[in-house]
């Protein structure tokens, strides 16, 4: 009797590891991807999958409310986050980043050249080196390209950023994620000056999701932008009742006028869209 309640044991183990690998090479294959802009307070974090490929742009403040969020999005088997996205090094774009080194392998680092005299990011300076990740200087022309063929392509700044610049907004990475139908354009915290140097130079940044420039500040996101890039959707990443009065009535008003949908982290919790292959789009999640 004991052996064949062995015989059965190991028998609903072996079917038990047999799902459990075939979870993760149907996860590993997918083709859809997922982009997340997550809730975390005042500050950016974005996590953009396809299978078992990640991209994070930015952390936000905490590094423990971002592993929770994380967590609902990537498989507890998946200890890899292929790249790392720093749009800029504010606390409130990179303090996260600590505990992410700590609990997952990170292979990449995508980021401009300016630099913190926070604690904060000398730590995590301390981190890159110490995971031996391969680190890229984020400027116009660098590619991320994803399993499926979808593209993410780094328009902003156009040239290296001095490490010493004060400016930091003003510097932060654009990028504009392409899927299929669906475009993103992905701003950080970029002013509305360098919004103008960059309409300037003629780059197509028609984009179906907007998010919004330094969490709606009234120096952000101004209305030469809003005609090139004709939203559908605005994101602002923002927290509630926050000092700096974001996002600024002013902003509101001209994504108003846009026609923009708006929606803030703040109001509707994480914001999911999902891309499907066989759409050809991307999807609002309800």
């Amino acid at each position: 009797m004991q052996h064949k309640k062995l015989i059965y044991g190991m028998l609903l183990a072996l079917l038990a590891l047999a799902f459990i690998l075939a979870c993760i090479i149907s996860f590993s294959r997918s083709r859809d991807m997922k982009v997340v802009f997550f809730d975390v307070g005042q500050g950016d974090a974005i996590l953009i999958s396809q299978g078992g490929t990640q991209l994070l742009i930015d952390s936000g403040k905490s590094g423990q409310v971002l592993l929770e969020k994380l967590g609902k999005h990537i498989p507890f088997w998946d200890r890899k986050i292929e790249t790392v996205l720093m749009t800029h090094p504010d606390q409130d774009h990179i303090g996260g980043f600590a505990d992410i080194f700590k609990s997952y392998e990170v292979r990449k680092v995508i980021k401009t050249n300016a630099e913190s005299d926070s604690q904060t990011f000398k730590a995590l300076e301390d981190f890159i080196a110490k995971e031996g990740s391969d680190v890229v200087e984020g400027k116009s022309g660098v590619k991320l390209i994803f399993p499926s063929g979808s593209e993410m392509e780094i328009i902003y700044p156009f040239s290296s950023v001095a490490a010493d610049s004060k400016d930091t907004n003003g510097s932060s990475i654009v990028s504009i994620l392409k899927f299929e139908e669906t475009e993103f354009l992905l701003t950080g915290d970029l002013t509305s000056e360098m919004e103008d140097e960059i309409l300037r130079k003629g780059v197509d940044l028609s984009a179906d999701v907007l998010k919004v420039g330094h969490h709606g500040s009234k120096y952000s996101t101004g209305e030469k932008l809003l005609e090139k890039v004709s939203p559908r959707d605005a994101i602002i990443s923002v927290g509630r009742k926050n000092s700096y009065g974001h996002p600024a009535p002013e902003v509101l008003e001209r994504l108003g006028k846009a026609g923009a949908k708006i929606l803030k982290t703040y109001e509707t919790g994480d914001i999911v869209y999902d891309c499907l292959g066989l759409e050809r789009k991307c999807v609002l999640q309800n």
